[in-house]
């Protein structure tokens, strides 16, 4: 069974705020910007669930009757903005008639909808043509992560947590989603909404 076949329940978590997600450790800032062994996040692991980070472009669908009836994309602050103290990212829409998110309406156009509650869900649009396909898929789909029972599919139950176990974890742990290759990273999701991450190339 696909990982996008579609959802048999109906069990949800809202993300209604686009945050960045803070890395689990370190990163030298000075140098490379690579993460060393100190772990600067509070957080809960023990009662967090891991899962695979996938490796596309975030977006936003907003569904009503298992039909897409608006259609958003991450948008990061610039330089300038950031340096005015804009730091997060935020949705502006898809324009389907614009070539350079043609492959994003065409990711959404071929994932099925169908049993996803009404309402807003963040997702990650994925494919041949997205982002370099890093997955080695060969269509375009989208993935909703903030829909729990698709969550569900891409959980990691033997993520470690230290540094170097993580270091090694991702550098040999095969994609759920994606066809014979490394995963990006790891999500971990708090009961109470926070979440952290990591990422292979953040070594």
């Amino acid at each position: 069974m696909s990982l996008l076949d579609k959802p048999k329940g109906l069990f949800m978590f809202k993300y209604s705020i686009m945050k960045k997600i803070s890395t689990i450790f370190e990163r030298n800032w000075e140098t490379n910007r690579k993460v060393n062994e100190t772990l600067i996040v509070d957080f809960d692991f023990s009662n967090a669930v891991a899962t695979e980070k996938i490796d596309g472009m975030n977006i936003r669908v907003t569904v009503r009757s298992g039909t897409v009836v608006r259609s958003e994309k991450r948008r990061n602050p610039s330089k300038i903005q950031k340096q005015n103290g804009i730091v997060d990212p935020w949705y502006v829409d898809i324009d389907e008639g614009a070539s350079q998110d043609k492959w994003l309406v065409d990711a959404i156009a071929n994932t099925d909808f169908s049993g996803v509650p009404d309402g807003e869900w963040s997702g990650e649009a994925f494919g041949k043509n997205i982002q370099g396909n890093p997955l080695n898929m060969e269509g375009n789909q989208v993935f909703l992560f903030s829909l729990e029972d698709w969550r569900s599919r891409i959980v990691l139950k033997d993520a470690p947590v230290s540094f170097e176990e993580v270091k090694t974890y991702l550098n040999t742990k095969k994609s759920l989603v994606g066809n014979d290759c490394l995963m990006e990273g790891i999500v971990w999701h708090h009961p109470d909404g926070r979440m952290v991450k990591i990422k292979r190339k953040d070594f």
